[in-house]
């Protein structure tokens, strides 16, 4: 695991790591506010969260009691966007949201000297190429000169970009690109608008579960594309009692999912419903068998970022490459609340 440090790269394409302890800013996370099992839970506030359309999230939405076993009440919004996600933290509206790698590279971009990580909620093989189930097509090669889908714009269109540019023979202008939304991908497959697309889950686990596609590549190898959890370094230092047992409730979903991904795929397909989401339990149940849950913000994951931040400057989508600060202080705290928690049970 990584501890609280600087990572950063510095513009002209030199890969520059730091890794030294921040000590001005874990001096100022530990010392402002007592220990979490001393606060009074009348005393939290309310945190406002902004999660996304990701698997994890619709489990927090189908099972709330994951907050009240901590004594923290969420107001827990879904954005439809990273981008409008990353507005609301900057804005003040949201204390706490989550991103793709991408977006965390824009949120540093914005406000380089406030943003912090917290953790991650999952990463690896979040993206996937779907071809119609009785295609013939088994790889990107069988789809030159085709046509196919992604959302432009978003992290599925910087992982095609970089698996292009690491594929020998392989180039974006190979295709014919359509430029659509997750929600219209499933049926434009079925209907043979478009012969492929590449998306995040739960769209590629929804064509599967429908009988409607079939994968062919996955990215996980390519790039882990983590989602963090990401605050400001005032909220942190302000509001650790409930972010720590916000990141024991986080905790205790991995755990469900790990332990009976049935019963939680059952939850999350609830609270889909219930938002006017049609997710299967079947396709959540795929998604949480193949994509990685854990939170801990190691080397793998801070690598991952700093590639990605790498490959957009390289890009010219991005002027400098920001400086990334992480605190793993807080996930450390939760998991130690949960032990204590537990102990108190037993």
């Amino acid at each position: 695991m990584a501890d609280s440090s600087h990572y950063s790269t510095q513009c002209g394409g030199t890969n520059v790591k730091k890794r030294t302890l921040i000590l001005s800013l874990g001096l100022l996370l530990v010392a402002v506010l007592p220990l979490v099992g001393l606060t009074n839970e009348s005393a939290l506030e309310t945190i406002r969260y902004g999660g996304q359309y990701y698997p994890g999230e619709f489990l927090l939405k189908g099972y709330p009691q994951l907050w009240e076993t901590y004594g923290i009440d969420v107001e827990h919004i879904l954005f439809s966007s990273g981008t409008e996600n990353n507005l609301a933290l900057i804005a003040g509206s949201i204390d706490v949201n989550v991103g793709s790698d991408s977006k965390t590279v824009s949120l540093f971009s914005a406000i380089p000297d406030e943003a912090l990580i917290l953790a991650t909620v999952q990463r690896g093989d979040r993206y996937s190429t779907i071809v119609h189930v009785d295609s013939p097509y088994q790889n990107w090669y069988d789809l030159k000169g085709k046509t196919v889908g992604t959302r432009l714009g978003t992290g599925a269109e910087q992982v095609l970009l970089r698996f292009f540019d690491e594929t020998e023979d392989l180039s974006w202008n190979d295709f014919n690109w359509v430029n659509i939304g997750v929600e219209d991908m499933t049926a434009a497959l079925a209907n043979g608008s478009i012969e492929a697309f590449t998306a995040w889950e739960p769209t590629p686990a929804i064509a599967e579960a429908q009988g409607v596609g079939r994968s062919i590549r996955s990215y996980g190898d390519l790039a882990l594309v983590p989602v963090s959890i990401h605050t400001t370094v005032a909220y942190a230092a302000t509001h650790r009692a409930e972010i720590v047992r916000f990141l024991a409730a986080h905790l205790d979903k991995v755990d469900l999912i790990r332990s009976d991904p049935e019963r939680a795929a059952e939850l999350a397909a609830e609270a889909a419903s219930a938002t006017g989401t049609d997710v299967s339990a079947d396709a959540f149940l795929r998604i949480f068998q193949r994509v990685d849950f854990s939170m801990e913000v190691d080397e793998d994951v801070l690598a991952s970022i700093q590639d990605t931040a790498q490959f957009l400057f390289d890009q010219g989508k991005l002027d400098v490459i920001p400086t990334f600060q992480w605190d793993g202080s807080l996930l450390e705290e939760a998991k130690a609340l949960r032990e204590d928690l537990s102990d108190d049970e037993g």
